[in-house]
């Protein structure tokens, strides 16, 4: 490998012209961006935590029907009365989890468009910074 001479060096530098990065630029796009990240996961935490208490909640409620059905099918004394125990059951739990499916969907249908949002907003922002430079 041999070593360029020092007329051979500058005339390199010369042809070879790179723009200067600009890192403070880079850097605040990157603070903007980490700073726009920990909101979305704040808010994609407290719904999961939403979620998680909804489901709990429901689960507590269910549990509650369950032991109903044993109580009430300890005093039944025919099988009508079995029968008429396990339909009522069955049609209420139903009942139940299509409600439950539709208060979990509504929760996390709101923090996937909010997040979405967000996320556009800062698209926009960050191509907005770059056109001003």
């Amino acid at each position: 490998m041999t070593i360029p001479s020092s007329h051979e060096s500058s005339s390199y530098k010369s042809a070879v012209s790179l723009p200067f990065f600009d890192f403070a630029r880079v850097s605040e796009m990157n603070e903007n961006m980490l700073s726009e990240t920990a909101k979305i996961n704040a808010k994609l935490s407290a719904t999961m935590q939403n979620l998680g208490k909804e489901w709990t909640e429901f689960v507590g409620a269910r549990l509650h029907e369950d032991q109903q059905l044993l109580d009430t099918l300890r005093h039944c004394k025919t099988l009508p009365e079995i029968q008429h125990a396990y339909a009522e059951f069955w049609q209420n739990a139903f009942a139940q989890y299509g409600e439950e499916a539709r208060r979990m969907m509504k929760i996390s249908q709101g923090v996937v468009e909010e997040t979405a949002r967000a996320v556009q907003e800062q698209a926009d922002a960050s191509v907005d910074m770059n056109r001003a430079a």
